[in-house]
Formats: structure tokens, sequence, C-alpha cells
């Protein structure tokens, strides 16, 4: 959407100060010759560098993405240590190798590659999002995140669609509460016991992710519960999940469900298969 104008005397239209120039020409010998050229004459007061086989960059000296990083670093307070680059062209080189992880993208120059710490996919397979998914997603765990967070997280899912919120979570026993409302009873007023079976699933769920490892996802393959009583309208129930057996691929969970006054309504047996990610 941009205007293209042409200008005949190119110097004298511009009578402002650029942050910078690109050509843009699919002649790269030309291009390239005209970066020897520019590099030698403009050496010191200017840089001059390819970004691509076609653009050719003219910016004042020591203006590029590590020296922006560097200062974006300084004025939050986080170390290069903490930070992940991603790039794809010669122009991101210096960023890549001052950040404590740097990764190319696969569709990258050789030249690029070599500089980085990790390649991942290209731009047309989604590079970036495999990258964050192997060097961060990947390294977090369950545990780390604070229970609060992971209630604000499942807000929009059927957590918090039901009213469920985790109150304690360890390797070997999660809790959580739910309200017996509008949302979760039976139309004669008492907590429906498919309700009973989502809390049990849910924290039997968050047992298990708690101690998989970091390239394994739990997926739930058996909920069976028996309905001991009954708990009311404006009552908050909770569910204890303590877990039976812990197996390479499966996770039993024994989940018991109370009232208020610590009746006890549910008795439910989850299970859960551990898989390998994909």
């Amino acid at each position: 959407g941009l205007k293209i104008v042409a200008e005949p005397e190119f110097s004298i239209a511009v009578d402002f100060a650029p942050s910078k120039c690109m050509i843009v020409s699919d002649d790269e010998e030309a291009l390239v010759g005209l970066e020897e050229h520019w590099r030698k004459r403009l050496s010191g007061a200017l840089d001059v560098f390819r970004s691509e086989p076609y653009f050719l960059e003219v910016v004042p000296c020591s203006i590029d993405k590590s020296h922006t990083l560097g200062a974006l670093l300084e004025k939050l307070g986080v170390s290069s240590e903490e930070v992940i680059a991603i790039g794809d062209g010669v122009c991101d080189v210096s960023m890549i190798q001052s950040a404590g992880l740097g990764i190319a993208m696969g569709n990258a120059p050789d030249s690029v590659k070599v500089c980085a710490d990790r390649t991942t996919a290209s731009n047309d397979e989604d590079g970036v999002a495999e990258a964050v998914e192997k060097a961060i997603l990947s390294e977090m765990r369950p545990a780390d995140v604070p229970l609060e967070q992971l209630n604000q997280r499942a807000r929009h899912a059927l957590m918090g669609n039901l009213g469920i919120q985790y109150t304690y979570a360890s390797e070997d026993r999660v809790e959580a509460t739910m309200p017996v409302d509008e949302r979760t009873r039976q139309p004669f007023g008492i907590l429906h016991g498919g309700a009973s079976l989502a809390l049990a699933e849910t924290v039997a769920g968050l047992g298990s992710m708690l101690i998989c490892k970091p390239d394994e996802i739990v997926v739930g393959m058996q909920v069976s519960g028996n309905h001991i009583s009954s708990a009311h309208e404006g009552d908050t129930v909770r569910a204890v999940a303590t877990i039976v057996h812990k197996g390479r691929s499966s996770h039993v969970w024994n989940v018991d469900v109370f009232t208020s006054t610590d009746k006890l309504v549910s008795s439910v047996r989850v299970v859960n298969s551990i898989l390998k990610k994909g």
C-alpha cells in the first residue's frame, strides 16, 4: 500500500535525516558490487550490508539489532543469558550472537546458521513456534507455575466455566474446590454427578502433569465414580486426589469429593495415559 515516488535526483529528495536507506534489486551481482564499493567509500561514516540477496541496507554506524537489544536489556534490567534471539538474515547475526541462546531460521543463509547455537524450521514451517516449543515450553513444568496462574489461565476453559479452583498441588496430592450452583447442579438443586467427574479429572490431570517429564503429555484414559451422598446448592465441594499407581505409561489416581462439612460425596478412580510429545 505504499506509494512509490520516482525521484530523478535522490540526494536532493532526501531533505531529512533518514534512519536507513534500502536498495532493492533482483540483480544480486550488482548489489554485491555496490556493497563492496560503498563499504570502502563510507567506511567509518555508515555501515553497509545485504540483509537479503535482494536488499542492500545503509545505516548509521553502530546501529544494529545487537546494540538495540543491549540497550533494551539494560533498560529492563535483564541479562543477555536470559534472552533468546531468532533471526534469518545477515543483519541478525550480531543479535543472535549476543543472546544467551541464538537461533537461526531454517531458511537463513548458511553464514547465519553457523553463527547460531541452534537451527529451527523455516518461516513457512512455523520455525519460530517450533523454537519456542523446544526452548521454552518444553522446559516449563506445571510445578513451576503458581496455582494463581494455573487458575487464571483456565478461566475460559471447562475449569473456569464450572468455577473450579486449584487450592493445593504436589507430586502425590492435588486439591481443588468447586461451587454447587446453577453451573454444576441438577434441576433438583443437588450436585450433578457429571460435574463431580469433571472435577476429579481436573485434579488428577494436574497431578499427572506435575510428575511427567518435559517431553511427555497427559491424556485422560478412563474415569469411573461412585456417588455416595449429595451436596446441595450453595455449598462448595472439595476434591482430594492421591496417586495410587505411577507407571511409565499410565498413572492411576483416587479422587474423593467432600462437602464443606467433610461428608464424602463421591469416590472416583481416574486413569491417565502418559505419551511422548509428537
